[in-house]
C-alpha cells in the first residue's frame, strides 16, 4: 500500500522551495495523493536537486516524484534518476512537454528514502484496458443527450470529494496540480440519476489545462453523462484559447478510458504508481488532446503514443 498522509493540521496541497547558487525548485507536495510535483526554475543536472526531493519525499512520506520539462531539459532529469513517462503536445504552447518521474520508497533501515526505476508494473495491461475501451465506443454518440451538465462551485464540490475520497473510490481529487492556475467544475447526472464530478484546472499564460474525473463511471449511464462533461470542458477550454488539455486514469479503468478515447484524447504515456484507488498505489494511463495549433499553420498534430 502506498504511503499517503492525511494530517488535518496541514494542508492536502503545499508548495515548498528550494534556492541556492546552483538550483531553484518548487515543489508541489500533495499530502492527499502521496505526490510530489518538481518545477524547476533552474536548468542543468545537478545532484542537489535530488537530495532536496528525496528529503522531502522521506518527511511527508511520498512515493511518487514526477516532473514536466521541455526537450532539451529531459536528460538532466534522467541522469537525476528519473524515467520518461510520457509527453503532452502543447504543454508551453508552442512546444510540447516531457513528463518524467520517479517511484521513492523508503530504505530497509528506516532512515532514508531512494529513488527508483519508474516503471508500470504492467504495460500490457493499459493496452488491454484500451482494447476493451475500444469496444464501448460503438455505444457512444457524436451528441450524448439523456444527461445533464450544470456548473457548479468549489463549495458545491467540496463535501462530496472528501466523502469519495474517504470511501478510497475517487480516481482524481481536484488539487491543485500548478501554480496560480484557475479551476472550473462540472456536476454531471446521468440518465440514471447518479452524479459525478468533473474538473478543469488550466494555466493561460502556458496555454495548457488538466481534466479531471472524480470517480469512474460503473455504466453505460454514467459513461455518456462524463463523456459529455469531458467534450463540454474541451470546449469551453479550446474558447478560451487553451491549445493542451490531459487528463489522468487508471491502466485497468475501461470505461473511464472510452470516456476520454471518445472525447478526441488519445495515450502518450503510463505513469508509474502516479495515484492512489482504494488504498493502493496504481498505475495511470496519461491522455492528452491538442485543442489548437498556435502556430495556425493547419490542423493540430498529435505525437507519438508513449
Amino acid at each position: 500500500m502506498g504511503s499517503v498522509r492525511a494530517d488535518r493540521n496541514q494542508p492536502a496541497v503545499q508548495e515548498l522551495q528550494f534556492r541556492n547558487d546552483q538550483a531553484f525548485l518548487s515543489l508541489i507536495v500533495n499530502r492527499r495523493t502521496g505526490t510530489i510535483r518538481v518545477i524547476d526554475f533552474r536548468s542543468g543536472s545537478v545532484p542537489v536537486k535530488r537530495v532536496f526531493v528525496q528529503s522531502v519525499a522521506q518527511r511527508e512520506g511520498a512515493t511518487k516524484a514526477f516532473t514536466l520539462v521541455e526537450k532539451d531539459e529531459v536528460s538532466s532529469w534522467v541522469r537525476l534518476g528519473f524515467w520518461r513517462e510520457g509527453q503532452i503536445p502543447g504543454f508551453y504552447k508552442r512546444s510540447d512537454a516531457y513528463m518524467l518521474g520517479c517511484v521513492i520508497a523508503p530504505e530497509s533501515n528506516g532512515e532514508d528514502a531512494v529513488v527508483e526505476r519508474s516503471s508500470p508494473s504492467d504495460g500490457r495491461l493499459a493496452e488491454r484496458t484500451i482494447h476493451g475501451a475500444k469496444k464501448i465506443l460503438k455505444d457512444i454518440p457524436e451528441v450524448v443527450t439523456g444527461c445533464k451538465l450544470r456548473g457548479v462551485d468549489a463549495a458545491d464540490v467540496a463535501s462530496t470529494r472528501d466523502e469519495v475520497v474517504a470511501k478510497g473510490l475517487a480516481i482524481n481529487t481536484f488539487d491543485p496540480f500548478g501554480r496560480h492556475a484557475l479551476r472550473l467544475y462540472l456536476e454531471a447526472i446521468a440518465g440514471s440519476g447518479e452524479v459525478n464530478y468533473l474538473s478543469a484546472e488550466f494555466e493561460e499564460c502556458f496555454g495548457h489545462s488538466t481534466i479531471e474525473v472524480l470517480k469512474s463511471p460503473t455504466d453505460l449511464p454514467q459513461v455518456l453523462s462524463v463523456t459529455a462533461g469531458i467534450r463540454a470542458f474541451s470546449d469551453e477550454l479550446k474558447r478560451r484559447g487553451i491549445v493542451s488539455a490531459f487528463g489522468f486514469t487508471p491502466s485497468d479503468d475501461g470505461k473511464l478510458a472510452a470516456c476520454f478515447i471518445a472525447s478526441g484524447y488519445r495515450k502518450t504515456g503510463l505513469l508509474a504508481k502516479h495515484g492512489v484507488v482504494k488504498g493502493e498505489r496504481v498505475d495511470m494511463i496519461l491522455w492528452t488532446r491538442k485543442l489548437a495549433n498556435p502556430a495556425g499553420d493547419g490542423e493540430p498534430m498529435d505525437d507519438e503514443d508513449i
